[in-house]
């Protein structure tokens, strides 16, 4: 009978256990200091959520940059993104107090395999996995998830939630460790693909072969949490069969496989078809978890990040944040700013005099905040908090989709539908903008630019679109960009090395390093 790691490892890992909560149910085997795989697998059978929830709160956990291991890297998913904004064009980084982000910005020691950006990113990721496949090895193979019956009900939600969470994290890895899926990266090695974790040292599988991978999690999360009745849940920090979907539309859309991107995006937002209105997105919109919200992070008064977290960069409000007062200060590239009607609200998000003026509460300073600077994420304080970086974070949000549905509905030839969905969003964002008549290249045009403008400084997304789009980085005669010297290839330049600490000089198994 094959053994499982010692449990004081399990323990340390906070894979799950809660103390002293279920010691006795778990002390199973004779010595009292190990388990078998099997063993677990009859408990999650009796009551899967003794064993499965733990395990997926911790999961759950790490996305939203905790862990209960003060040796793990804590950043948190939504920081790593922004710091990939701050690698375009739309994003300009308006103060350098400090030296903060600076590299980041300047494009300075960001892809190579001996850069700590480069191992955070892909250590980041494979935790994710690692946790997910800690749950996926625990539920019993012999168990009927064909259909729910029963206990097995509760089972399916935890599978679907743990192969959700892989088809995500592969997702952003293909994203970023190898060249887009429709401009050669397809036919080139991708990364190491752990589908349990009892071998750490796999060479790298075929592009081709991650992205079916992909897409064959996210299919069967779909499938899981529609047959056990948890398509779309009330609690907006549920991974659900809604985020399952966003991850599958989203591949579905990088790999060219318009007609799965196009109804998966179809699907999520008619689960969610209130948008944010004008007063919500101007204001305090990209803190809220309703309406449009599909995936995000609650915050409280004990789970705060802090000032290095999204929010305490973000928004220019947050006393102490690093885009507060301390003033690393984030803006829109004034090329985009310009092309942004004065009838479209989303205008608003940018300050359009010379400076606003904000006066922070407990030390009284005062600070001019310049033209162009950011107030997308200008949220004040919530009840009971006493900062503004103590904010709710949104992941996942409807009008991403109806982006990704009109984009996969225009490269499919299908003018009038993507003509129509795009008129859904940017109809309720601009009460002057009249349904367009573009076709072709033209219309895919209209919809990447209503795209960077609803999605800047969120997602990593311009990172991510750049590549996906094979449009460069050129800040050259950019306005207001205070770094200009960046041309990049948004392939190879795009395309970070596998990291060397962590990956390369630990496994002997990799054969090919990106160039």
């Amino acid at each position: 009978m094959k053994k499982m790691k010692n449990i004081y490892y399990l323990l340390s890992v906070g894979v799950f256990l809660l103390a002293g909560a279920c010691n006795n149910q778990l002390d199973i085997d004779p010595t009292g200091d190990r388990v078998t795989e099997e063993d677990i697998q009859k408990l999650v059978k009796q009551d899967p959520d003794l064993v499965l929830q733990p395990m997926l709160n911790v999961m759950v956990a790490a996305i939203n940059g905790f862990t209960y291991s003060s040796s793990v890297d804590t950043r948190n998913f939504q920081v790593i993104n922004m710091l990939l904004n701050l690698k375009g064009n739309d994003m300009v980084l308006a103060n350098r107090n400090g030296g903060w982000l600076v590299n980041d910005y300047e494009l300075r020691a960001y892809r190579e395999q001996s850069t700590a950006r480069v191992a955070v990113y892909w250590g980041t990721f494979y935790k994710y996995i690692y946790y997910a496949n800690e749950i996926l090895t625990l539920i019993p193979p012999d168990v009927d998830l064909s259909a729910a019956t029963g206990t097995n009900e509760k089972i399916m939600r935890y599978k679907a939630a743990a192969l959700t969470m892989r088809a995500f994290s592969y997702t952003y890895l293909m994203w970023l460790y190898q060249d887009d899926y429709l401009h050669g990266g397809k036919d080139k090695a991708g990364v190491p693909l752990h589908l349990d974790n009892k071998d750490p040292f796999k060479d790298r599988a075929p592009a081709a072969q991650v992205w079916a991978q992909i897409l064959a999690d996210a299919r069967e999360a779909v499938r899981l949490f529609e047959a056990a009745g948890s398509y779309q849940t009330e609690d907006r920090t549920d991974i659900d069969g809604t985020v399952a979907e966003v991850v599958l539309a989203r591949a579905a859309l990088t790999t060219g496989d318009w007609e799965t991107a196009a109804s998966a995006a179809g699907r999520v937002v008619a689960a969610y078809p209130t948008l944010m209105n004008e007063t919500q997105y101007t204001t305090s919109g990209m803190t809220l978890l309703d309406n449009e919200a599909i995936f995000g992070y609650k915050v409280d008064i004990n789970t705060s990040k802090g000032t290095s977290s999204f929010p305490g960069w973000m928004n220019p409000l947050g006393e102490g944040g690093y885009g507060g007062s301390q003033a690393s200060w984030l803006a829109i590239d004034r090329r985009l700013y310009d092309q942004i009607p004065e009838t479209d609200y989303r205008k608003a998000n940018f300050v359009a005099e010379d400076f606003m003026e904000i006066t922070y509460p407990s030390s009284g300073s005062t600070v001019h905040y310049p033209k162009y600077n950011s107030t997308k994420f200008a949220a004040g304080t919530l009840t009971g908090m006493t900062t503004a970086y103590y904010q709710n974070e949104i992941y996942m949000r409807a009008s991403e989709l109806i982006l990704v549905k009109a984009e996969a509905e225009a490269r499919s030839g299908d003018d009038a539908a993507a003509q129509n969905t795009l008129f859904q969003l940017v109809s309720k964002r601009d009460p002057a903008y009249v349904k367009s008549t573009k076709t072709g290249e033209a219309l895919l045009a209209e919809i990447q630019l209503h795209r960077r403008i609803e999605l800047w400084g969120e997602g990593g997304f311009e990172f991510y679109d750049n590549k996906r789009w094979n449009i460069p980085v050129d800040r050259t005669d950019s306005p207001n960009h205070l770094y200009k010297e960046v041309t990049l290839s948004p392939q190879k330049d795009y395309t970070f090395q596998l990291p060397l600490e962590s990956e390369l000089l630990l496994n002997p198994n990799i054969t090919e390093q990106n160039p």
